[in-house]
């Protein structure tokens, strides 16, 4: 094979004739010359590398698992493992129970565990003089119906994700876990989490890591080992994998599929598609078998709380509770591949941020690949030391944890199977096709025993030098100014808010001062620019341990605070997405203490005579009665809503009385920012239809009848739809004294919503009698164009139709003349008035050209009233 472009030395070490029955497993990585063959062993093929330079080939249209061997020395070749499985058995992983420690795999003999989908074990024992035996079969889970999804092996116990079915919980699965005494004897069942979504396991140094498995995480081999961290040849992938192109002869039988029956989806795994479910993909959880402690971390702010099991207290739900209020501001995680290593769990996303998790959650950046991989892409990474070795489909690059820099990068010709890193000289092979490579790597290059840990100085600035350059990312990206932030503008400012990742870097310094390995100078620096962080962390670890051993009140009184502080943060900020999810989230969770720091900080108050005031900066209160946001970055698909409708759904459930003379002055204020034309920003919503959309209808389970709360929503509004709506919610109601006083009080505010409201009236007035003491207010409605004509057509058009037709009737109820002469007289009165003024105005009417007065003569001894002789001109007019 030919060294790439960029000048990586691949140097061939052996061919596939190191291994027993070479020729056959030749046979089953190379495809044959018909396009026919091809597909075939292509749909049979599945390799994995494991531990003492050891293969297995798994043959899923068989069902079928094969191990090749190195061949020894002198003599014959050991018996190799060849077990095929029937129908219903399918096999779901293969684990090598090696135990943790230096030169765990030098001595000749090692058991495998090979685990099926319905939970039986089979333990392998292999020898170099005999080969595989079979030792014993025993069944790993309790029940009958369980069945598997993925399995680990930390050294010392077997843990599975199973799935239980139960119809009415939509969290189906449970973490378990048994151990492996003396031998090969199986402990007892525990369960670690119950009422969990689906996880897939993999185990790393002292620890197992649980990643989420709703969508498919593709990694390096088509079989996980998940190995201890001293086994050479760890290996990630499920037997059904999602991805098969990672593999070397990818498989395109029913078993696997796009949605292989391991691998749970949201349609076979009854995953509920609501908001909660959205944030269980967000994390990854941590199991430490050694401290029995559940670690919760995430790529992008490493570890966010650590709890001990209880075997009293396993449910998913609480464990993960301590972290359900950050949840919704954490992106999702978009993993393409992992990969097990000594120090911790290789983890690469779809951005190409190729990250270390170690067992206590610390989340490491260490490198960035040049090409972000693809969702059914090849790729496979193995950490040896300082060196990261990465392929995605043909292009094989080389990295530098230290730096994070590339070191070389080189193009394949044939299709790469595996990465086989060697822990004891710090060398990566690469096997393909034809043999074994070796990429050329110095082993002086890495640093096994110190790992990424080095105590030079120059390896600690130049971390704290690329801590400081991507902190410098971070805040650029959310800055305002357009001035470029650099490394030493962010010092001087003290604006590096990054504790978690300072804590990481001060905690590495204090081991190496403690070892003696460290640089005084480099200490001092990182001690002065973390001291305000630290002390501000301080704190929040003080809360922590106040909330976690102080008693129910003071527990109470300390979230009372901090959601006071949270939310009077959010208000006095710029809202965005995130912001605006979080702060739903505070109302959601904590919705007693949020109402109580709502009416803090708006100073909601009601005086003896019923006055409602608040007092808000502008800032606030645009804040309040902004629409939330734009529409390409609308949380609705998260449930969020804007920051006015939270506060009406607390001030409706906390105090519903106060809502509608909440949305009075709202709208006061409204008016106030429109006024000063400041109103760019705010909606054009009407604010009581956005009160009316958070208050629940009396049949989804709202506390109590919402409809009086309704109607003085509508009537506070003072919109003619509005008041005719409430008038008619009131009439339904049977509320006629309400009904009379509305009407009574909003026809002042035109004639249109007068005559509305008083037909609405008449109507109610030939239907029933229910309305009689009222009748003399509902005669003063009556508009004064209305005509005799009109209320006859009213009448005889509400009257119902089972009324006699006799002009006198022995029913009681029926509207009589008797009843509407009032109003008659009164309508035929205004009639005739306003046609005698009509008569009366009608000569003075006004007509252009104004007519010529009729020509008077004055009287000669008529006195001129005001003492002057009449001019010539004037006589002449008239």
């Amino acid at each position: 094979m030919s060294p790439g472009p960029g000048g990586m030395r691949l140097r061939r070490l052996s061919g596939l004739s190191r291994y027993s029955r070479h020729q056959q497993l030749r046979e089953f990585l190379r495809p044959g010359s018909g396009a026919a063959s091809r597909e075939e062993s292509q749909s049979r093929a599945r390799l994995r590398c494991c531990s003492r330079r050891r293969l297995f080939l798994h043959l899923p249209r068989d069902n079928r698992l094969l191990s090749f061997e190195p061949s020894p020395a002198r003599g014959p070749a050991p018996r190799p493992l060849d077990r095929s499985f029937p129908g219903p058995e399918q096999l779901l992983d293969v684990l090598e129970l090696e135990r943790p420690g230096p030169g765990s795999g030098e001595s000749g003999s090692s058991t495998a565990a090979l685990i099926t989908q319905r939970g039986r074990t089979e333990l392998w024992n292999y020898r170099e003089a005999v080969g595989w035996q079979l030792l014993q079969a025993a069944e790993l889970c309790s029940s009958p119906q369980a069945r598997l999804l993925s399995a680990a092996w930390d050294g010392h116990s077997i843990s599975w994700c199973e799935e239980r079915p139960q119809p009415s919980a939509p969290l189906q699965h449970c973490i378990c876990s048994r151990s492996l005494g003396p031998g090969l004897t199986l402990g007892p069942v525990r369960t670690l989490m119950h009422n969990s979504p689906a996880y897939r396991l993999y185990a790393a140094g002292e620890a197992v890591y649980l990643l989420p498995s709703i969508r498919p995480y593709p990694s390096n081999c088509p079989i996980p080992s998940n190995n201890p961290s001293n086994c050479p040849f760890p290996s990630n992938s499920s037997i059904h994998s999602n991805n098969p192109s990672n593999c070397p002869i990818p498989s395109n039988s029913s078993i696997h599929s796009n949605n292989p029956s391991n691998c749970p989806s949201p349609s076979n795994c009854h995953i509920p598609t609501n908001c909660s479910m959205h944030n269980l993909v967000k994390f990854i959880l941590i199991w430490s078998p050694q401290e029995d402690t559940l670690t919760v971390t995430c790529l992008a702010r490493g570890p966010l709380s650590t709890r001990r099991l209880l075997h009293e207290d396993s449910d998913f739900t609480r464990l993960v509770a301590d972290v359900a209020g950050i949840l919704p501001s954490l992106p999702l995680l978009e993993i393409r591949a992992v990969s097990p290593c000594p120090t911790g769990l290789l983890v690469a996303e779809s951005s190409g941020e190729v990250s270390l998790i170690q067992n206590d959650g610390t989340v490491r950046l260490l490198c960035h690949l040049s090409q972000s991989p693809a969702a059914e892409g090849s790729m496979m990474m193995e950490l040896c030391g300082t060196t990261l070795a990465c392929t995605l489909g043909r292009t094989l690059q080389h990295f530098d944890t230290e730096t994070g820099r590339l070191v070389e990068e080189a193009t394949l010709e044939v299709q790469p199977l595996a990465l086989i890193p060697y822990w004891e000289t710090g060398e990566i092979q690469l096997l393909v096709e034809d043999g074994i490579y070796s990429l050329g790597i110095h082993p002086g290059n890495s640093n096994i025993k110190l790992g990424f840990c080095s105590g030079s100085s120059q390896v600690q600035e130049m971390l704290e030098q690329l801590v400081l350059e991507e902190a410098c990312k971070y805040y650029q990206k959310r800055s305002l100014s357009r001035s470029r932030l650099t490394v030493q503008k962010l010092k001087s400012e003290a604006m590096f808010q990054a504790p978690l990742t300072l804590c990481s870097i001060l905690q590495n310094e204090f081991y190496l001062r403690k070892t003696g390995h460290y640089n005084q100078q480099t200490y001092i620096k990182l001690h002065n620019i973390m001291a305000g962080e630290i002390q501000s962390y301080v704190n929040l670890e003080e809360a922590k341990s106040c909330l976690v051993n102080g008693s129910e009140i003071e527990v109470a009184a300390y979230v009372e605070e901090i959601t006071e502080q949270e939310i009077q943060r959010l208000l006095h900020c710029q809202l965005d997405r995130e912001a605006l999810v979080y702060l739903n989230s505070i109302f959601n969770t904590f919705p007693r203490e949020a109402w109580k720091a709502v009416k803090r900080t708006l100073h909601l108050h009601q005086n003896s005579e019923g006055s409602f005031s608040a007092r808000a900066t502008a800032d606030l209160w645009r804040v309040i009665l902004s629409p939330g946001l734009p529409p390409d970055q609308s949380p609705t698909a998260n449930g969020a809503v804007p920051v006015f409708e939270l506060i009406c759904r607390l001030l409706y459930q906390f105090h519903p009385k106060w809502l509608p003379m909440f949305i009075e002055l709202t709208q006061q204020h409204l008016a106030t920012f429109r006024n000063y034309g400041n109103s760019e920003s705010l909606e054009n919503i009407p604010l009581y239809k956005r009160a009316l959309s958070v208050i629940p209808s009396a049949c989804t389970g709202g506390a109590g009848d919402p409809t009086e709360t309704i109607i003085e929503l509508l009537l506070c509004s003072k919109r003619p739809n509005a008041i005719i709506q409430a008038v008619r919610l009131l009439i339904e109601r049977g509320m006629w004294q309400r009904a009379v006083q509305a009407t009574s009080r909003f026809s002042q505010q035109g004639p249109l919503l007068k005559k509305e409201l008083f037909a609405a009236m008449l109507v109610q007035v030939s239907q029933h009698r229910a309305l009689d003491p009222y009748l003399e207010e509902i005669w003063e409605l009556c508009p004064e164009d209305t005509t005799a004509a009109d209320i006859l057509d009213v009448v005889l058009g509400s009257v119902p139709s089972s009324c006699e037709s006799r002009p006198y009737s022995s029913d009681g109820n029926q509207l009589t003349v008797g009843l509407l002469r009032p109003l008659l007289t009164k309508v035929l009165t205004q009639g005739e008035d306003r046609q005698w003024m009509g008569m009366a105005e009608g000569p003075k009417t006004l007509v252009f050209p104004p007519p010529t007065p009729p020509r008077q003569k004055k009287a000669a001894d008529q006195p001129n009233p005001l003492n002057i002789e009449p001019s010539m001109e004037a006589n002449k007019m008239l």
